[in-house]
């Protein structure tokens, strides 16, 4: 089965999540369950940060500079170009 990537802003709660709600106002569509407390975000939510892009401090012509461009264009890929530090 392949994999696919949702891109959305992080929140910091359940409350401001796009991804709560329902027939239940406490309830997660994405693992489908009850949230304690919309106040925080539980140990058990899926979303997370995409990681950080590379800086690329890596000597030329060795496959760490290589390794950067490579991880840099899948980071642009997935959010369109458009992820900044």
């Amino acid at each position: 089965m392949s994999k696919s990537v949702l891109v959305m802003e992080t929140p910091e709660d359940c409350e401001s999540c796009v991804l709560h709600g329902g027939i239940f106002h406490s309830f997660c569509k994405i693992n489908c369950r009850y949230i304690e407390d919309l106040s925080s975000k539980p140990d058990w939510c899926p979303l997370m940060d995409l990681p950080k892009k590379d800086n690329g401090d890596y000597p030329a012509n060795t496959s760490d500079a290589g390794f950067a461009e490579g991880w840099n264009q899948c980071i642009d890929e997935i959010t369109g170009g458009n992820y900044d530090d």
